[in-house]
């Protein structure tokens, strides 16, 4: 039977944010960096690009934003959207601009046409209307627009946000913060290749083996009851976590879990082994979810191969990777489209190349490579 502790430090659902963000300072320096623009009552000069596969902690980092942003000043404020909260131009200026809250921005006192139904602003397909309805709101209150799931958004929408955010930010306060998968930036070069290009690109990625061990010791060792791990305990959770933050997470749980059932207050080697059999439960799961979703994509052959070609090598280079792509066959015989392939697999998160990493390509999810070809029948 599967314990479910009163309260756990490592379980989404628990809060918003984690005790503790670790080996995140340099994403969290260019986040503050541009924030200040907006503090200081201008608008920052460019947006911001958070990319990297799923479970590196982007949605975490971005909730840490959304707690500095709220706690920098009184007239400042965060939104936070997801691509699914907002079907139209409609939808997107009533979430950003609530009729009711500022009331001051009427059709009658606006020079611009724009228009007041039940359900909210309507602009009549404008983006134009979008543009200055926003930029009045911003001079009135400083905006950061936090978009999670940025990889979803549809591209009619998404190109008047990304034209409307330029636009708004060369006269008043407001920042627009997208987080997506490694694929966000074929996403955006779609919409607005300006927007990409200008962009503050920010990569998350694997931590490194300080962070990870921080990232696990620190909410154990701040609880009202104090929990401790041996230096061999530590090292060995570490290597079992591949310093992926989604797996530190699913350990931590497990580790918390099993100290409370054996009410102990440091964590040793024979504790791992108990928690680790959680664990395996949980990443097994979640990697057979990973591999569906190739599956059900087309990819599982071509994912397959890639596992053959680059098991235990990373990184590898574009060519490499192309190499390999075009190796594989569909079952009718012909040769999968090779960009198509690899723009597919970044935005799954199987393949990804951090921003400014140049030429540099890598597995998104540790040993997943391993996993579907273990598992592909080939």
């Amino acid at each position: 039977m599967t314990l479910q502790p009163p309260f756990n430090p490592f379980v989404p659902g628990w809060g918003e944010l984690p005790p503790h963000l670790a080996g995140r300072a340099a994403e969290q320096a260019a986040l503050l960096g541009l924030l200040a623009y907006v503090k200081a009552g201008r608008g920052s000069p460019r947006g911001v690009i958070l990319s990297g596969p799923r479970g590196n902690g982007k949605t975490v980092l971005m909730r840490w934003f959304q707690s500095e942003v709220e706690a920098s000043a009184k007239q400042l404020e965060a939104v936070w959207l997801t691509p699914t909260d907002a079907q139209n131009l409609d939808d997107l200026a009533t979430l950003l601009v609530p009729p009711r809250r500022f009331s001051s921005l009427r059709p009658d006192k606006l020079s611009f046409s724009i228009g007041i139904g039940r359900l909210g602003w309507e602009l009549g397909g404008r983006p134009g209307s979008l543009t200055r309805l926003l930029a009045e709101r911003c001079k009135q209150r400083p905006l950061v627009l936090l978009l999670d799931e940025a990889h979803t958004l549809k591209r009619e929408l998404g190109q008047a946000l990304l034209n409307t955010s330029q636009s708004v930010s060369a006269e008043a306060p407001f920042l627009l913060v997208m987080a997506g998968t490694p694929g966000l930036h074929v996403h955006l070069n779609a919409m607005s290749a300006t927007f990409w290009s200008r962009g503050e690109k920010i990569g998350v990625g694997l931590l490194d083996e300080s962070a990870a061990a921080e990232a696990l010791t620190r909410p154990l060792a701040e609880q009202d009851s104090p929990i401790t791990m041996d230096d061999a305990a530590l090292a060995q959770v570490v290597t079992e976590s591949q310093c992926y933050p989604y797996f530190l997470q699913l350990l931590g749980a497990s580790l918390w879990a099993s100290a409370q059932e054996r009410g102990v207050a440091k964590i040793d080697a024979a504790l791992v082994a108990q928690a680790r059999l959680r664990f395996d439960v949980e990443r097994s799961a979640y990697y057979e979810d990973r591999r569906d979703e190739l599956k059900r994509r087309g990819l599982l052959g071509v994912a397959a191969c890639l596992g053959r070609t680059f098991r235990g090598r990373s990184p590898f280079r574009e060519h490499e990777l192309d190499a390999a792509i075009a190796a594989d066959a569909s079952s009718d015989g012909t040769a999968p489209d090779v960009g198509e392939c690899r723009d597919a697999l970044a935005e799954l998160g199987y393949v990804w190349k951090a921003p400014g990493d140049e030429d540099r390509w890598r597995p998104g999810i540790p040993s997943l490579m391993t996993y579907v070809l273990d598992h592909s029948g080939k």
